[in-house]
């Protein structure tokens, strides 16, 4: 974990980098500075999801969705083709806007927005957190403010909080502003039947929000794109689907494999310890940007894109998981198969269709290609800080096989059906297209 000082050492480069332009007569475009700003914070989001009690993935799903909204916001009138998301979220209209531009540095705005928005998605974060939080905007806030009049950095700053407190109460009105408070609701009655979902090892916890699938959807009108999302029929019959897709899990867990179980450990992304699924992400979205050195304004619309995409696949997943009430792999093999079977990495604590990884991991490659070719070759560096798994980075031809190894990642865990990862991927890709075709980041 990056310390106080580092921060301060990090952010001396620019300072450094400020002072050099001047003194050569050179000049990096604002641009290219908010952008490093606003990745720098992303990085941050990145250690707040992973610390932070109550951030599970719907959760940080959420968070992420706000916080790149916010991102895009603070700088899109620095982009002359761009126009704001006003009118195109459900509920959102934007009524800030600058009266003279020339006034603002647009880098003091970003910095303000995304330590204001952050602070407020993930206001139970741990002190130490916060610490860093406040170092972090403290140190840019002073590497920008050197060369620019008080009352210019007086506008900006005022002008970035009014940004980011808009954004703050819109999103108060989508159902789960204490959500990281009610992951395992006590009024939350889960059904009783043959079929449903029940309790597993190795904690036997309660539901995870169960009533995550009612929150407000930022995009209008996808409901009717699950149409056909369902789980295969249930069945104990040796004949049926069910069965013998529980027999292909209970036969490959029965069959030790080190390559599928690094793959099921990799993408495990479970809360408290790593950055969920969302953050992973949007970590190899941060990579991919830097690496590849893509525009500042398209790496503004790829992480809103991102953002809100990965958000509507959670929401979808979640009405879903509870309208089924699908019980798990472990439960159906225990009870028909092998009452000792147990899984390579634990059971979460919802009901199995559809899969969260496969409609998340579906719509946010869904954008990575649209900004990338699926066909590039790529890394993913995200886990290389890690010492409890193999943190080695992986390598992947496209984003499609990406998607494809999230998803069967869950396989390998011995926690979804093959069936149920197929069906979900592909549901979740439609939700990403919808999206792409839903928000539209530039003028006509």
């Amino acid at each position: 974990m990056m310390s106080i000082s580092t921060m301060f050492r990090t952010f001396s480069f620019l300072l450094f980098l400020s002072n050099f332009t001047q003194v050569f007569g050179l000049k990096i475009a604002e641009q290219d500075k908010c952008l490093m700003i606003h990745n720098r914070w992303i990085k941050e989001s990145f250690v707040l999801t992973k610390n932070t009690v109550g951030f599970s993935a719907p959760v940080s799903a959420r968070a992420y969705a706000y916080f790149t909204i916010g991102i895009f916001e603070s700088t899109v009138e620095l982009y002359a083709e761009q126009q704001s998301l006003s009118g195109q979220l459900d509920g959102y209209q934007r009524n800030k806007w600058s009266s003279d531009p020339a006034l603002i540095d647009w880098c003091l705005v970003a910095n303000t927005v995304d330590k204001r928005i952050l602070e407020y998605l993930y206001r139970n974060m741990p002190p130490s957190n916060a610490l860093r939080v406040a170092a972090l905007s403290d140190s840019i806030e002073r590497s920008y403010s050197r060369n620019i009049s008080r009352e210019k950095r007086r506008l900006s700053l005022e002008y970035g909080n009014d940004i980011a407190q808009m954004i703050i109460d819109w999103s108060k009105n989508d159902g789960s502003d204490e959500g990281f408070n009610k992951n395992y609701p006590e009024d939350y009655k889960p059904p009783v039947c043959y079929s449903c979902w029940t309790k597993t090892t190795p904690g036997y916890f309660s539901a995870v929000q169960p009533f995550w699938g009612l929150n407000k959807h930022l995009i209008f009108g996808g409901d009717s794109l699950l149409i056909g999302c369902k789980p295969m029929p249930f069945s104990k019959e040796e004949n049926s689907p069910m069965f013998k897709d529980a027999l292909l899990l209970y036969k490959t867990a029965k069959e030790p494999n080190p390559a599928h179980e690094l793959i099921a450990e990799y993408w495990d992304d479970s809360p408290g310890y790593s950055g969920t699924p969302t953050g992973h992400l949007m970590q190899l979205a941060l990579q991919l940007v830097e690496q590849r050195k893509l525009a500042p304004a398209k790496a503004m619309e790829l992480y809103v894109k991102m953002g809100v995409a990965i958000n509507e696949a959670f929401i979808h997943c979640w009405k879903l998981k509870y309208t089924f009430n699908l019980l798990r792999p472990i439960s159906y093999i225990q009870r028909f198969i092998d009452p000792q079977f147990n899984t390579f990495i634990a059971t979460p604590s919802f009901p199995e269709f559809p899969s969260g990884h496969s409609f998340q991991s579906g719509a946010g490659t869904q954008v990575l290609k649209e900004y990338f070719s699926d066909t590039l070759e790529f890394s993913d560096n995200t886990n290389i800080w890690r010492s409890d798994i193999d943190g080695t980075a992986r390598t992947y031809a496209s984003f499609t096989q990406l998607s494809e190894e999230i998803s069967m990642s869950r396989f390998y865990g011995g926690i979804h059906f093959k069936t149920t990862l197929d069906t979900s991927l592909y549901f979740g890709r439609i939700i990403g297209s919808y999206v792409l075709k839903s928000i539209n980041c530039t003028k006509q």
